[in-house]
């Protein structure tokens, strides 16, 4: 009887050690999200790759097998080379470390309805605008209006508020001949995020 239990026990002890050898020799699941306004830092035409920023932490991501879509909903396309450098990005597919393997990405800096990333190289109290740097677009000029929601480290702020140097995501309406952006929504002043690697 004792040894039958021993048997049943080695048996037990046998199996246990099996399985956590089998779970353990799978490598872990890349996770399925969406990393949204990241900004992009280079793309590769010949082979559909994209470095962009998020957190201050650079992804490579793999846009071999999708269509690049306009703005943040809707079907339009557009051509992989019209990416720039500094377009905004909303990013879905799985997530391995800082490598991303696509399945939807979206340019949300190629529509009439705009995000920008810039940096504010100056201020008119006077006219309440702001004109910003984007790394491959010019000089954009910001209308801040009564509805914009001016936003440093997600906290509501004002229009004086902000500063020359800030690094902000701006979105509203564009108007590429003119290099504005009207009816501007959002003027999110980053704190956390560090993008100065694309200085």
């Amino acid at each position: 009887m004792a040894t039958n239990k021993k048997l049943l026990f080695a048996t037990l002890i046998g199996c246990m050690i099996f399985t956590v050898m089998a779970l353990t020799s799978f490598p872990a699941q890349a996770a399925t999200k969406t990393i949204k306004n990241m900004v992009v830092k280079s793309s590769n035409d010949s082979d559909h790759e994209i470095k962009a920023v998020k957190n201050g932490h650079t992804y490579t991501i793999d846009a071999k097998n999708v269509s690049i879509k306009k703005s943040k909903s809707g079907s339009k396309t557009m051509n992989f080379s019209a990416i720039k450098d500094g377009d905004v990005l909303n990013v879905k597919g799985s997530v391995h470390d800082r490598d991303v393997t696509a399945t939807e990405v979206r340019d949300l800096s190629t529509t009439k309805s705009s995000t920008f990333y810039g940096v504010v190289d100056s201020i008119s109290s006077a006219t309440q605008t702001v004109k910003i740097k984007t790394t491959k677009r010019g000089n954009i000029t910001v209308a801040i209006v009564k509805s914009t929601k001016v936003t440093y480290d997600g906290k509501k702020r004002k229009f004086a508020d902000i500063q020359e140097d800030d690094k902000v995501l701006v979105r509203g309406t564009w108007n590429s001949s003119k290099k504005t952006i009207t009816k501007t929504k959002k003027f999110d002043i980053l704190v956390k995020d560090d993008y100065s690697k694309l200085d």
